[in-house]
This record gives structure tokens, C-alpha cells and sequence, in this order.
């Protein structure tokens, strides 16, 4: 990890147990911010990227540290390796910090003092709770103070945390909790951290993916060039790989059909309260990933009774995820072609079934359950007539 010293403005590299104390900072990029290579050359133009370095840099003398990381300078940018390796750990970064500071440029209190509606105006109007960095950059923290425009302190998140929660649509408990540390991040079902970056946006659309990687606890490559879509299904493919939580799948979009898996954020804007259903008999699925698209398990108790013609067969498959009512709550699955293929079909909504008990046997000799593939993606599988041709039966 590249620091920089808050005096001498010089950075130095330490590695895990030797990294000192340091202060983060939060911020949203704006003009002239400086590179690593201008700060390491002392070539740094004046400007608002340079006077945001030595305010910080002032604030955190001032608060006793020594060392401080900001994204513009501590990275060289222009090392591929390292931007991935920057991107891969920055939430253990900020989760790192004795403590971060997020700096609001939009933000402006003042000289006089703010009435309490126009301050709560101006603070959820910031850009930066819009931006798909700083959703990790709240989240991470320990201790996170806001700063408005002229460096002047507004307050922690713990004080801020109902205003915070009201602006981000995130729950309080994972945000500050009094005299306890906030519900750590992992604890919220896998579809409702999906819902937090649904409200977000990044200028690069491959960020909306790479951009939330530390609340999944994932690590992949980045691939610049591979479009939001691919990016978007890869985040959930090594999310499947570290996670059995089913509510990755109760995403609902204004589509006909699809893969097994979202192809956009936005897919999960309406899934911030789902959580996952307590254990009452009801076995979970069985799923992995194939070269084939994901492969799920089902038991004979959900297999359709008339196969006979199994291309546009359909089953509605019921996920481990709360209800209300006395329904299950599950996705449709159509087969697309005697290959058993399938793809998911009536995305607007989850469907409603019975409750019912899974059941899978112990036994190989006993088991009848079947295995079907969907495909993560069916854009990235199939092209379009030739989805349609198969969807008809007629391959």
C-alpha cells in the first residue's frame, strides 16, 4: 500500500503488518486532480485537484497522523496490475482506516448558521451519494466524518446515520449503531446489497460491477473493454462461488426472458427488503456453475408430471427467501430446446407457489431429481434469432 507522508508530501510503501496508522479520504473526482506521477516529480499543476491534497494533508496534522491515502495520487493508474490491485482491496483499505474523511464539494454550510430542513437539503442533495465508489467508501469505515466544501466538519456518520440512511435507501444498522459497531456488510442478504448499487452510477460502466467488489468479499480481474453486462454477470458468478444465498436471484426486470442471473443492477432496485426465508424443512437449492450456464438440481416433487414434450416445458422453481403470506416465492423456467436448455421467462415479477418441503436424497441410487442448465446470460449465449428459433421448439 502506496502512502503519502502528510508533511513532506512524499509517498512511501508498506506491506501488511508494517502498514502504519493512516487517514483516508472520500471525495468525488473533479478538475486538475493530480496523478502519481505529477505528485512523485513535485509537477503538480495548481488547482482544485492540489489544493484538496494539502487541505487534507492539513486536516490530518492537525488530527495527529502522519500518513495519508487519496485514490488520485497514492495509484499509479498507469500500471494495469496495480490500478486491479488498488480496485481488488480497496474496502479492506477504508476498513483499514483509523478513520475517513469524505469530502463534500457540493456541499457549502455557510457562514450562517443552517436551519435544520435546508441543512438536511443540502447534505442528501450531494453527488456523492450517487456515485458507485463511494457506496463502499461509506460502508467500510470504522469512523467517517463528513466535510463540506470550504473543509468545514458537518458531522459523523453516526450522528448524520437516520439522514444517511434516508438518502441512500440503506438501512441504519449498517450504518452506525449506538455504542455498537454497525452490522457488518455480509449480513445483508446478497439481493439487498444489490439494491444499494442499483442506486448508484459510475462514469465507466464496468465500474457498476467493479465498483461494489468488496461488499461481496470477491476478487476478480478487471477488464476494461468487456462492457457493463459481461462485467455485471461476472460479479455474480464469483459471488455464486463464495455464496449460497438464493436471493441472488429474486431480480425482476420488464423483460420476456432471460438467463439465470441480472444483466444490470437495476434488476435488483426493488429487492432492498428481501431477506432470506428461516429454515423450516425447506431444503435450498442445489446449483453450480457449468461450462453450460449454471446446472440446478430439482427434486422430483417439483419435476413437472407431463414431459412428454419437453421443449417449452415450464416449472416455477421456489427460492429460500421470506414471504409474507402463505405462499413460497419463486422464478419461471421455460426449456428452450430438447438439450435441456433453459431460460428464465416471465422476469416481471417472482411468481407465487405453496409452500412446500424439498426434498433430495442422500442416496445415489435413491436419487430422481434432475438437472437442468440456464444459461447466466442468454445475450451472451445465444444470438437473437437463433433464441427465438430455439425458444419456439424449433431446433
Amino acid at each position: 500500500m502506496r502512502l503519502l507522508h502528510a508533511e513532506r508530501l512524499e509517498f512511501e510503501e508498506f506491506f501488511d503488518t508494517q502498514i502504519p496508522p493512516y487517514l483516508i479520504l472520500s471525495h468525488r473526482w473533479g478538475e486538475k486532480e493530480v496523478s502519481f506521477k505529477q505528485m512523485n516529480k513535485k509537477r503538480a499543476e495548481e488547482g482544485p485537484g492540489l489544493t484538496k491534497i494539502f487541505k487534507f494533508c492539513t486536516l490530518a496534522l492537525e488530527k495527529r497522523y502522519t500518513w495519508v491515502w487519496i485514490d488520485t495520487c497514492c495509484i499509479d493508474k498507469k500500471s494495469s496490475a496495480e490500478l486491479s490491485e488498488a480496485i481488488n482491496s480497496m474496502f479492506k483499505w477504508y476498513q483499514s482506516a483509523e478513520e475517513c474523511i469524505v469530502y463534500l464539494s457540493d456541499v457549502s454550510l455557510g457562514d450562517q448558521d443552517v436551519g435544520v430542513q435546508d441543512f438536511e437539503a443540502r447534505f442528501s442533495a450531494s453527488s456523492w451519494f450517487t456515485r458507485g465508489w463511494t457506496l463502499q467508501e461509506l460502508l467500510a469505515p470504522r469512523q467517517l466524518t463528513f466535510y463540506d466544501t470550504d473543509w468545514k466538519e458537518i458531522g459523523g456518520k453516526d450522528l448524520l446515520c437516520r439522514l444517511i440512511s434516508a438518502t441512500t435507501g440503506i438501512n441504519e444498522l449498517f450504518i452506525a449503531r449506538d455504542s455498537k459497531p454497525p452490522l457488518p456488510v455480509d449480513s445483508a442478504t446478497v439481493a439487498i446489497r444489490m439494491s444499494w448499487v442499483a442506486r448508484r452510477k459510475t462514469s465507466r460502466s464496468e465500474d457498476m460491477a467493479y465498483s461494489p467488489l468488496g461488499l461481496f468479499d470477491v476478487n476478480m480481474p478487471l477488464l476494461y473493454g468487456e462492457g457493463a453486462e459481461k462485467a455485471f454477470v461476472r460479479l455474480q458468478t464469483e459471488t455464486i462461488k463464495k455464496s449460497d444465498d438464493e436471493t441472488i436471484f429474486a431480480w425482476t426486470a420488464n423483460i420476456g426472458m432471460s438467463g439465470m442471473l441480472a444483466t444490470d443492477p437495476s434488476f435488483f432496485a426493488g429487492a432492498g427488503a428481501i431477506q432470506r426465508a428461516p429454515a423450516y424443512g425447506y431444503g435450498e437449492l442445489r446449483y453450480w456453475m457449468t461450462n453450460k450456464g449454471l446446472a440446478l438440481q430439482i427434486p422430483d416433487s417439483e419435476w413437472p408430471a407431463d414431459t412428454s414434450h419437453k421443449a417449452n416445458t415450464v416449472i416455477v422453481i421456489p427460492i429460500h427467501i421470506q414471504s409474507d403470506s402463505h405462499l413460497d416465492l419463486g422464478i419461471q423456467l421455460q426449456c428452450m430446446n430438447t438439450r435441456n436448455i433453459w431460460c428464465r421467462t416471465m422476469c416481471q415479477s417472482l411468481m407465487c407457489v405453496p409452500k412446500r418441503t424439498r426434498v433430495f436424497s442422500h442416496s445415489k441410487k435413491e436419487d430422481t431429481s434432475h438437472v437442468i442448465y440456464i444459461p447466466v446470460s442468454l445475450r451472451e449465449s445465444y444470438p437473437a434469432k437463433v433464441l427465438m428459433d430455439r425458444l419456439k421448439g424449433q431446433i
